[in-house]
């Protein structure tokens, strides 16, 4: 696969003719619906499918249109599809694959009959595929991104911030805060050297595995890109996240390469021949060669990308660090444990301690030496003993990139899986006891003085976090419910960040021991650190500071050298050595972390309304995502901005961004004491400002510059189960 991704061209790719005709040379216009049959037929299409809507009431909205009689003729439903299609140049690829989710039949696999790995035949006996999957192509995609002046504007964000960031860089020879992911040093000294462009078009690839169904087997494999050209307020929106793929479950893909390899191969091959791209804001045609600068994923799947042997591993790191694990005698499970137990001396982890904060990265040359002494293996023996020596399974299909960041800098890690569940997880775990005791190694639950979230403690623990969730605003989003009752009931990951870094310091106070509660509390402080969408630098290695003192501190009191604890130090304790590293390096970490995938699972599996075949119909609603998002760049008033207030409700424009919303009282109400107090006080440095403090007009709601509404306590107190908006800083 990495020899046929090198020499990709588009004529090797199974897009059909006018398709790669109309990449190379796009159209150098833009789109106008003026037909009002066409235009209504799109707008009836758009929004009668979005959603969990299904494709028949569109038919059903025609056939009742079609009833009146003076009614005009509306496209039906191929035919509109059909028309979108053509506006776009959207479409999708498809290539057959093993009915067991072995392989797919492409690249060097593309003209086999059988499965390699488990014989099934490709086809049934009327020679149709057995089951196909859907790439949809990142070129089309990109394109209609440019084809109005408003989409092509949103394009331009990268080059304009780019020049910002190089201008500071060149005044103070570095950066003190960083605001976005083009701020990380990956970016700017790729910029700065020239490898990347101001027109060309960098991307994020992110997979992660679903299952759409909670009581049937229904997993599947999902890939997006994500448009780093497009503003961060913007760009994980589900109207500008770009498709990829849609691989069919319900088992895992045992060569995942031949999955990725088309949209792989479709990138290379505009990354050599370059994307040709009508801006629609300059009216000029230009060349854009796209940039991959990370390939995103969890623990389970990113040995998927990078080849390595997972987190279990003896080199179970994914960053290109060189640090090596340690296990229990005659286990083979590797933990992250940096101190050295008593009386250790299993061979291959003798190793002394180690400082959490001291990470040695591999270099390039050092991970192709590997590769090839992986690679050069004579025989099953000799392999296993190589892949434990370097930590990996194969090489990365991605050696067949070019246009990449380095492959020791490609597969960052995951704050959302990490600082989210992991973390909150392990700790949860350990105060509650609930962590395996390895007796046979002489360890005794006794001593776990740390184990104090059990029985009534627990329960009335939960039920005073699950009593917090009305002090939560609506834009906090998922509020912690009562833990002890639903914390293996799909508590979501948002439930676990407001918990663990929101409430939980607070709660534990005078239950956990203060030892550990103050060693919790710095954890806390650099998570919140890690968690902003920008951080200062000064920040970071405060952050970096704390998680150093943190992880060595982790494993004195609650490891305590102890053989029978190091699975106590799974590999996400050794993650947050990489926070604030990786945040230097490719900007604040929450803007590439794995939200938005999930976020897309999420959206594309609640459209689904075809129960007995949930992937095809998963397939279909991807392109048509992808298919409505490049109409709606390239007309613009098919999704017009919403507007800030309603325009038939009452409002008042504060300036600066605040607007006082309805409902408000509808005469003049004379102000409490209190409330003149408060008025009088705000008004004390304003000369001559003639408020009268005794007759006001109350409003309800508050809409903030961020776009959050507070509310005042005039309306929220009516009802008892409103979660409380009114603290506003």
């Amino acid at each position: 696969y990495i020899h046929a991704l090198r020499n990709s061209s588009l004529d090797d790719s199974a897009m059909a003719e006018d398709d790669i005709e109309r990449l190379r040379n796009p159209l150098e216009e833009e789109v106008t619906l003026n037909d009002p049959d066409e235009r209504y037929a799109v707008d009836l299409y758009i929004s009668l499918t979005d959603g969990d809507t299904s494709d028949e009431s569109y038919t059903k909205a025609r056939d009742a249109y079609h009833r009146h009689p003076n009614h005009s003729e509306i496209l039906s439903l191929h035919s509109v599809k059909r028309k979108i299609s053509d506006i776009t140049g959207i479409t999708s690829i498809i290539h057959d694959m093993c009915p067991n989710i072995c392989h797919a039949y492409t690249g060097p696999l593309a003209d086999l009959d059988n499965c390699q790995i488990c014989g099934e035949p490709r086809r049934d006996d009327s020679g149709r595929p057995r089951l196909q999957f859907h790439t949809y192509p990142f070129g089309p995609q990109v394109q209609a991104r440019y084809r109005s002046p408003k989409a092509a504007e949103e394009m331009h964000y990268l080059g304009r911030e780019m020049e910002f960031v190089a201008e500071r860089i060149r005044a103070s020879g570095r950066l003190s805060q960083f605001d976005d992911i083009c701020y990380g040093a990956d970016v700017w000294e790729e910029y700065e050297r020239g490898a990347i462009g101001p027109n060309d078009t960098l991307a994020i690839l992110s997979m992660d595995g679903a299952q759409l169904y909670k009581n049937k087997e229904s997993n599947c494999w999902i890939y997006i890109w994500i448009l780093v050209n497009v503003s961060p307020l913007k760009r994980y929106k589900k109207a500008y996240i770009i498709p990829g793929a849609i691989i069919p479950g319900p088992g895992k893909p045992k060569l995942a390469d031949s999955y990725i390899f088309p949209g792989l191969q479709h990138f290379i091959a505009l990354q050599r021949e370059g994307l040709t791209i009508w801006d629609a804001s300059t009216s000029a045609t230009f060349i854009s060669r796209p940039y991959l600068l990370l390939a995103t994923a969890d623990a389970v799947g990113a040995p998927a990308f990078h080849g390595g042997v997972g987190h279990h591993g003896r080199r179970g790191c994914r960053e290109g660090c060189i640090r090596i694990g340690r296990r229990k005698p005659d286990g083979s499970h590797y933990y992250a444990a940096c101190l050295k137990p008593h009386g250790y001396a299993v061979e291959g982890c003798t190793h002394e301690d180690v400082d959490p904060a001291n990470i040695n990265y591999s270099t390039e040359e050092q991970l192709l030496e590997s590769m090839k002494y992986l690679v050069a293996s004579t025989n099953a023996t000799e392999y296993q003993r190589r892949r434990l020596e370097t930590g990996y399974t194969r090489p990365s299909i991605f050696w067949g990139m070019t246009r990449r960041s380095s492959l020791l800098r490609l597969f960052p890690g995951d704050i959302m899986h990490l600082l989210g569940l992991n973390i909150p997880d392990l700790f949860i775990h350990l105060w509650r006891g609930l962590f395996y005791c390895d007796t046979d190694l002489g360890d005794n639950k006794n001593t776990w003085e740390w184990v104090v979230l059990v029985g009534d403690v627990w329960k009335l623990l939960g039920k005073e976090i699950g009593e917090a969730r009305r002090f939560f605003p609506g834009s906090f989003d998922r509020p912690p419910r009562n833990p002890a009752e639903k914390i293996n009931s799909g508590y979501k990951c948002w439930e676990f960040i407001h918990l663990f870094y929101g409430i939980l310091p607070g709660f534990l106070h005078g239950i956990l021991p203060d030892l550990y509660w103050r060693h919790f509390c710095k954890l806390v402080t650099a998570a919140r650190i890690i968690f902003q969408p920008k951080v200062h630098r000064t920040q970071l290695e405060f952050a970096c500071h704390l998680l150093r003192q943190f992880s060595y501190e982790y494993e004195i009191i609650y490891v305590r050298r102890k053989i029978s604890r190091l699975h106590f130090v799974p590999q996400c304790m050794h993650g947050l050595g990489h926070l604030s590293p990786s945040t230097i390096r490719i900007g604040p970490l929450p803007l590439s972390c794995q939200f938005p995938i999930e976020r897309t699972i999420g959206d594309l599996g609640a459209e689904l309304r075809q129960p007995s075949n949930p992937f095809a119909n998963l397939a279909k609603r991807a392109l048509r995502r992808a298919q409505v998002n490049g109409l709606k760049a390239m007309v613009p008033d098919l999704a017009p901005d919403k507007s800030i207030v309603s325009a038939i409700m009452p409002s008042q424009d504060l300036g600066d961004g605040y607007y006082l919303l309805h409902p408000r009282d509808t005469r003049v109400h004379l102000a409490t004491p209190a409330e003149t107090d408060a008025i009088m006080a705000f008004f004390t440095h304003i000369e001559n400002h003639g408020v009268d403090s005794t007759n006001i007009t109350r409003w309800a709601r508050l809409r903030l510059p961020n776009g959050h509404v507070a509310r005042t306590a005039w309306k929220e107190k009516a009802n008892a189960t409103t979660r409380e908006a009114r603290n506003v800083k």
